[in-house]
C-alpha cells in the first residue's frame, strides 16, 4: 500500500501532519494517521475512508477521506513527519484517540 506524508498549515506556524496510506483518489481501504498540534496537548488519531453505503444506512461512514489530504496538504518527507511524531510523543500529555 502506498504511503505519503503531508502537512497542512493551521495557524501562525502550527501544522497538522498526516501519514496517508492508500494513495491519491477515493481508496476504500485508505486511512491516515494525523498529528494535531492545535491543542495544548498534541493529539494523534486515525481517520479511515469509510464511504456511505446506501444498502447499509446504519453502517458507520466517514466523509473525511485521505484524498482531501492530497488536495490541500503540502507533501513532506518521511523524516519531517517522524520529527513531528517525536515532538508530539515527547510531550508527557499527548493524547492518542
Amino acid at each position: 500500500m502506498e504511503i505519503a506524508y503531508f502537512k497542512r498549515h493551521q495557524t501562525e506556524g502550527i501544522y497538522d501532519y498526516y501519514k496517508v496510506f492508500g494513495g491519491d483518489g477515493q481508496t476504500i481501504d485508505g486511512y491516515q494517521e494525523v498529528i494535531n498540534f492545535l491543542n495544548p496537548e498534541p493529539i494523534i488519531y486515525v481517520q479511515h475512508n469509510q464511504p456511505y453505503d446506501p444498502k447499509n444506512p446504519d453502517k458507520k461512514f466517514n466523509l473525511t477521506g485521505t484524498w482531501c489530504t492530497y488536495e490541500v496538504g503540502e507533501l513532506i518527507s518521511k523524516e519531517e513527519y517522524d520529527e513531528a511524531y517525536k515532538k508530539a510523543t515527547d510531550n508527557d500529555k499527548f493524547q492518542i484517540m
